[in-house]
């Protein structure tokens, strides 16, 4: 990798964020350039240094300066930061192992998820290389639970074609989308028109929500796609 990636690491626990930091500090193609402990610090922090990804806890308290008053919120502020500074991605790593809390995180662009219970030594580093190269990474965990939730359906059905695309999406999040169009014998211009009706008729704002609620509605075997 030619450059290095900025990394701001915000967690309320100590031993927590620096084991975090720790393992981050292992891979040369990562640099942690700031640290910290309540959701105020996140824009303080993004404004500061302007990192390229930004991993982040979830119940932490709002305020540093008030640890026991009111607890960070997570979807308003993530909105927010992710709006204002949209070269920085963000990850997701906490203990909260809602679907509904998940699917609503993808919704506002949060392009990873992992659990604190999940093997960091083995998959942090590889997280934060794939989303800063603008892939996705929702740890196999992660998968197992939105695959655990009850199906759920929607109004209006996806087209064959739209369905096509849509899965060939989800077994290869890492291809590109030149290499997408040209694996369906289609063009990149049709692709996108296909992703933007996949979208429409799903009510998803983006590609992250998006293979989300696909999974959600079980449109791709799980074995295609835990890993």
């Amino acid at each position: 990798m030619d450059t290095v990636i900025r990394v701001v690491v915000v967690d309320d626990h100590f031993v927590s964020r620096k084991g975090i930091i720790s393992l981050l500090g292992i891979n040369q193609n990562i640099s942690v350039v700031g640290e910290g402990s309540a959701g105020n610090h996140i824009m303080e922090l993004l404004a500061e240094h302007r990192p390229d990804v930004l991993l982040t806890d979830l119940q932490m308290p709002g305020n540093a300066n008030d640890p026991k008053g009111i607890l960070f919120e997570p979807i308003t502020t993530l909105k927010k930061a992710i709006e204002k500074y949209n070269t920085t991605s963000v990850i997701v790593i906490s203990q909260e192992n809602d679907v509904q809390t998940i699917q609503s995180l993808a919704e506002v662009g949060v392009k990873g998820y992992m659990l604190k219970t999940d093997d960091f030594a083995r998959t942090l580093g590889t997280a934060v290389e794939m989303i800063h190269t603008g892939l996705l990474y929702f740890s196999p965990e992660v998968k197992e639970i939105i695959y655990a939730a009850p199906k759920i359906r929607q109004k209006r059905e996806l087209t064959d074609q739209q369905l096509n695309v849509l899965r060939a999406i989800m077994r290869s999040p890492e291809a590109t989308r030149e290499a997408l169009a040209e694996s369906l014998y289609i063009s990149k211009s049709t692709l996108q028109k296909h992703i933007t009706a996949i979208f429409e008729a799903m009510n998803v704002p983006n590609m992250e929500a998006c293979i989300i609620k696909a999974m959600r509605m079980r449109l791709v075997d799980v074995k295609s796609i835990i890993g």
